[in-house]
């Protein structure tokens, strides 16, 4: 193949973009990496693939910038005893990332679209 050859992505059959569309909402269970990944790959080849993973992204990176946060002021508030709410705070966003990936594939799948609540929009 020349340089001056290309090479044709074909689009995702509605099969295959339903199925990545679930797996960028599922991938949101391991943290933004999943959702990363699926539109890192699939953003050329599917309009609904790009906005859905993107959204998962968001929503992942919105929870875990959240739960940092609520984390480091817990473990600095710990030392005068009253991060413990911080930290259960933490615990129950990062739980609320986890359950809120799972809705957003049912609906995602069922759907073809998911808005996740609460989310910072980093990338349109």
């Amino acid at each position: 193949m020349t340089s001056e050859q290309s090479v044709s992505i074909a689009p995702l059959t509605a099969e295959e973009e339903r199925r990545w569309i679930m797996l960028a909402h599922l991938g949101g269970l391991l943290s933004f990496v999943g959702p990363l990944i699926a539109w890192l790959i699939y953003r050329d080849r599917s309009d609904a693939v790009d906005r859905e993973a993107k959204e998962a992204l968001n929503a992942q990176i919105t929870y875990a910038a959240a739960a940092l946060v609520l984390y480091v002021v817990g473990g600095v508030l710990a030392l005068v005893l009253i991060g413990f709410v911080f930290i259960i705070a933490a615990s129950l966003v990062q739980l609320a990332a986890f359950v809120i990936a799972i809705i957003g594939a049912v609906r995602a799948n069922t759907a073809g679209r998911y808005r996740y609540p609460l989310t910072f929009r980093f990338l349109k």
